[in-house]
């Protein structure tokens, strides 16, 4: 009888070491799941500024635009888009109009449409396109 009482109590024992066995590495599993890849993520991946958007009020731009003085808005652009990336800009009326010569690596794109005014009726898709610089 004393046999059994010690045997139970070495059962019990070994079930709630191996309960807790499981629960710590569940507990593990789930933080290397839930917190790693996200701080993996956050570092190397960061959106860039939406370029055209800034540039929407700038009177002066729409007239470059307008004009299609390709001198003056990559002047433009090239103030207000960081040193670090490199950049080719398109303008056409056809919104599915591809561009040549984009490298091969991570390109962003903006765009923004740019209507004419009483005296030009004209009017212009404005494509950004940029990428980082190697």
């Amino acid at each position: 009888m004393v046999n059994t009482k010690i045997k139970m109590k070495a059962d019990k024992q070994g079930i709630f070491r191996t309960i807790e066995a499981f629960i710590a590495v569940f507990i593990t599993f789930i933080f290397l799941t839930v917190f790693i890849p996200q701080q993996r993520e956050q570092t190397a991946f960061q959106t860039p500024p939406n370029v055209l958007a800034t540039l929407r009020g700038n009177d002066d731009f729409r007239n470059c635009v307008i004009q299609q003085n390709f001198t003056c808005i990559n002047q433009t652009v090239d103030r207000n888009l960081e040193d670090k990336y490199e950049f080719k800009v398109n303008l056409s009326v056809n919104p599915n109009a591809a561009i040549r010569g984009l490298p091969t690596t991570r390109v962003y794109a903006n765009s923004m449409f740019v209507a004419g005014n009483t005296t030009n009726s004209t009017s212009l898709i404005v494509r950004l396109y940029f990428w980082a610089k190697e």
